[in-house]
């Protein structure tokens, strides 16, 4: 054969071989996904998460170009999984470890903490130049929320690896990626009328919770908006019809509740005094927004109560009762009988306390009592102040006498209505006409008469009727 023949043939061969190696599928590593957050996440939740992002780099990598490496390969490589453990904690990046394991590309998804929200960060590399090919981060509430993050940004970071185009949409895996179901989806916040947001934008069909409609397959980052709470917001997957999604809303106030008290009863009759900041409210529940509050009860019969409230989403109730304090004055009391001192039992609130002569200290608005026949007295005690009375009790005697005058002026009284009756009949006959002048002269007199006696048993039982009260408030 000529040597310009062999020469084709060689050249022939290099193509071929060429044409090999370009076609060579290139390997990709995914590494199982690190926790760096102070609670540790369960290993089967990031096991997970590792094997979602390996199906998702199937879907999207061409088969012909592309070999997603096994968890058992990558240990083989490194030669056991503790030994793995060790190289992946030790080295200084991603593309040092895909170099190990003979990887052309390599990535890894590590969570961590932001807040109360939980984060996810995934960095894919070319192992041999240690260029970063792509990277996403998210946040989310839960572990199922960073599932649907994963979901939506992992199909982007693989498609910017070389030979993969975005638009490809021959397959009909990627179709589903791309055109995502729709899910008709049950929404509710607690509590109700919350505006919502989805992706940043309203929609129309849910302009209040509770309410339906229908979502794109896939994460949905919602946020719910409502006067007095905290703006809300998660992201949600969506993947079943009839899917119901509750959104708990943090309050941006406090309640403060007061529970009113009396001790024994006293000064029941009178209602407390409530100050928030000073100003009156009526009301012993009350809503009020983040804020630090002088609260101030006051009662004529207690001791004034203050304290600071109120913490941001908290409920304080204060109970007065193991609170509050009664006001007392001091009380000197005696009893007199004829003027004379005498021992008369003394009576706080129905309890017996002592007898007269009586000194002791006692609630303010008490109700005292005096005697067997427990005598309410008319006292008007004076806050951590004396107050001196003198109870006299009333003779038998004396009240049976102002009784009797009572009764003999009320009946001299009538005695003098009676002459007053007589004295107009005898005008009334004096006024006839047609009589004597003797018939005239006769009545005359006797209407004189009637009129004299009149007024004076007028006189005389209006002195009798007033010395009878006298007696009674006298003596």
């Amino acid at each position: 054969m000529c040597k310009y023949c062999w020469n084709k043939l060689f050249l022939f061969l290099l193509f071929i071989a060429l044409v090999a190696h370009g076609q060579e599928q290139k390997r990709v590593a995914i590494l199982n996904t690190e926790d760096d957050g102070d609670s540790q996440i369960e290993i089967t939740d990031l096991n997970y998460l590792t094997v979602k992002l390996r199906e998702i780099a199937v879907k999207i990598l061409p088969k012909d170009n592309y070999s997603i490496m096994t968890a058992q390969s990558i240990i083989d490589k490194l030669g056991s999984r503790a030994n793995a453990q060790k190289i992946c904690k030790e080295a200084q990046c991603l593309a040092e470890i895909g170099r190990r394991v003979n990887a052309d590309y390599i990535g890894q998804a590590r969570l961590g903490r932001f807040g109360s929200n939980l984060t996810i960060s995934m960095e894919l590399y070319n192992s041999g130049s240690g260029t970063l090919i792509n990277s996403f981060t998210g946040e989310a509430k839960s572990i199922s929320g960073l599932l649907a993050v994963l979901n939506d940004e992992a199909p982007a970071m693989f498609r910017k690896m070389p030979g993969v185009s975005s638009n490809r949409l021959t397959k009909s895996e990627d179709y589903e990626l791309d055109e995502r179901k729709r899910y008709v989806v049950n929404l509710s916040t607690e509590p109700p009328d919350a505006g919502l947001n989805f992706d940043g934008v309203p929609n129309a069909q849910c302009p209040k919770t509770p309410c339906r409609l229908e979502l794109r397959e896939g994460s949905v980052r919602i946020t719910a908006n409502l006067e007095e709470y905290e703006i809300a917001d998660t992201t949600v997957s969506i993947n079943q019809n009839g899917q119901s999604i509750e959104i708990r809303l943090e309050p941006n106030f406090g309640i403060l509740e007061i529970k009113p008290a009396y001790l024994d009863g006293i000064g029941k009759d009178e209602q407390w005094s409530l100050y928030i900041n000073g100003k009156k409210t009526s009301s012993w529940e009350n809503r009020l927004p983040p804020n630090k509050y002088k609260v101030e009860l006051e009662h004529r019969c207690y001791e004034d109560l203050s304290f600071e409230s109120i913490n941001k989403g908290k409920r304080e109730v204060f109970d007065m009762a193991g609170n509050i304090t009664v006001k007392k004055g001091g009380l000197i009391l005696n009893a007199e009988l004829n003027g004379k001192p005498m021992s008369e039992s003394v009576f706080v609130n129905g309890k017996y306390v002592g007898a007269t002569p009586f000194s002791g200290t006692i609630p303010l608005c008490a109700e005292v009592e005096i005697g067997k026949n427990m005598e309410i007295l008319e006292l008007y005690l004076v806050h951590n102040e004396k107050v001196k009375y003198t109870y006299v009790r009333k003779s038998k005697t004396r009240f049976l006498v102002a009784l009797g005058l009572d009764v003999l002026g009320t009946a001299v009284i009538i005695g003098g209505i009676i002459k007053n009756q007589e004295m107009n009949e005898a005008h009334d006959r004096y006024s006839e006409r047609g009589r004597t002048p003797e018939f005239y002269e006769d009545a005359r007199k006797e209407m004189d008469n009637n009129r004299s006696s009149r007024n004076t048993l007028y006189i005389i039982g209006g002195v009798l009727l007033a010395s009878g009260i006298g007696v009674h408030i006298w003596f």
